[in-house]
């Protein structure tokens, strides 16, 4: 858990308006401990709740601004810790609000009846998978008069196109990184953001990225093609990589061989408004999967483009271990939908009023998720390294020793590992550990970390009675 957003220093210069940066302390701070409840219950009171609406409704109040804030408080760390590599997460999702009274005001997903709207998030990870923050937030509202005129949006200026939020996200990234010489920032990207002009748009030597390839592009010199020229690379070796399969939804291990090479792309019979666009040299690996098991359906092939180096083994690795960190975004996505923080439930009638309370979820339900992946993570992490605070690790583990288990015994002179505290709070919300699953999932934290609060609410009142 993090320190309360009312003891935090955020930028006065997001909002321009101290009472609006206050409201929205207040909101998150309520929020992040309660993502389960509706926001009447959340802020219980007739006037709270009406300020909530007021302040998602109000006009001079954007998505962006709620996540420059909630930036600002991870910058001091990153800025505190030298030389480093970062890995920006990058990814969309979609939000159905199509039973819902604001779908007036929304536009078509994939068919014109299913209304809602398209957020994109960047997502700041360290290289060993622990999440530091978001540090970009966009959302798309489609037009029902563009629906279904994909050949008419060939000739569309790319600023003008949905696809162009992902040029936008790496642009924040590189932003981060000419701000802050001692960092490298790795923009990890799934295959809708195969881009030329995001490719070409890297204009720092300290910024790259891993994309995975959807495009067969043609070769600079015109003699082949991406995947033909792969094909034909010798097997440099076989590497077994831990990852989510889409279709099970499970972790399972895969065993596949490596080609790699350096190439140099061009786009090959172009629209005139893309003749400007210049070849680039790359660094392209092929994970193709061996042997893989009868149940699964679509075996792995990655071809994944990069900017970082490529010439050894362990290089190749490494690029395929980004990758699959990739993951991350998606859980963080799940959390937002359905696995704790439950946005497509709310009841807002207009999409400015939606796309304020989705950042404000969104950086709320950031706590949730840092708890989860500390744990995994960095186990041995001392908790109030973590941000915990003494008292909810005192209200914890003494509820825990007599409801749960007299096994858990509170002491105040030693310290948790976030592995430890994270397993007893999921137990406040029904977990239970196992060999198969040490570590309790999002939706039994979210939980978990709302009946928390409950008890640090009672046991405050209590003890201000009896002070």
């Amino acid at each position: 858990m993090r320190i309360k957003y009312s003891e935090r220093q955020l930028s006065g210069e997001s909002f321009g308006d101290t009472r609006l940066r206050r409201r929205f302390q207040m909101i998150c701070g309520q929020l992040e401990n309660r993502l389960k409840s509706t926001l009447p219950s959340v802020f219980q009171t007739r006037a709270s709740t009406k300020a909530v609406y007021r302040f998602f409704d109000n006009k001079s109040v954007l998505p962006k601004m709620m996540i420059k804030s909630h930036w600002a408080e991870i910058m001091p760390a990153l800025q505190n810790c030298g030389k480093q590599r970062l890995l920006q997460l990058s990814d969309t999702v979609e939000f159905d609000f199509s039973r819902k009274r604001s779908r007036q005001s929304l536009g078509p997903l994939n068919y014109p009846f299913r209304r809602g709207l398209r957020t994109h998030n960047s997502m700041i990870v360290r290289t060993d998978g622990v999440p530091m923050g978001l540090l970009d937030q966009s959302h798309h509202v489609r037009i029902d008069e563009d629906f279904g005129k994909s050949a008419e949006r060939q000739s569309v200026p790319f600023e003008d196109k949905e696809s162009f939020r992902w040029l936008e996200h790496f642009l924040s990234g590189q932003s981060l990184c000419e701000q802050n010489p001692d960092l490298e920032v790795v923009y990890v990207a799934d295959r809708e953001s195969d881009i030329m002009e995001l490719f070409l748009g890297r204009t720092c030597e300290r910024m790259h990225f891993v994309v995975r390839s959807k495009h067969n592009r043609k070769l600079e010199d015109k003699s082949s093609n991406l995947y033909p020229m792969l094909s034909k690379q010798a097997v440099q070796g076989i590497y077994k990589v831990r990852l989510h399969d889409p279709q099970t939804l499970e972790q399972r291990e895969a065993t596949v061989e490596l080609r790699f090479c350096k190439t140099a792309l061009k786009l090959d019979k172009t629209l005139p408004r893309k003749k400007h666009l210049a070849a680039i040299e790359l660094f392209a690996i092929e994970a193709k999967e061996i042997d893989p098991p009868d149940n699964i359906k679509k075996a792995v092939h990655w071809v994944l483009l990069t900017t970082l180096p490529v010439h050894t083994l362990e290089d190749a690795t490494l690029i395929i271990r980004y990758y699959t960190i990739r993951w991350l975004i998606e859980r963080f996505h799940f959390l937002l939908k359905s696995g704790g923080a439950d946005i497509e439930e709310l009841q807002l009638e207009t999409s400015h009023r939606i796309q304020n309370a989705i950042s404000a979820y969104s950086t709320a339900a950031f706590n949730v998720f840092k708890i989860r992946y500390l744990a995994q993570q960095n186990p041995n992490l001392p908790i109030y390294e973590a941000g915990i605070t003494p008292i909810q690790h005192k209200v914890l583990y003494q509820y825990a020793n007599s409801k749960i288990s007299s096994s858990i015994a509170y002491d105040p002179q030693k310290q948790p590992t976030m592995l430890e505290y994270c397993v007893v709070l999921g137990q406040l919300g029904g977990f239970i550990p196992s060999k198969r699953q040490p570590v309790p999932g999002l939706k039994i934290l979210s939980r978990a970390v709302q009946q928390l609060q409950i008890l640090l609410d009672a046991y405050l009142l209590f003890y201000q009675r009896t002070e």
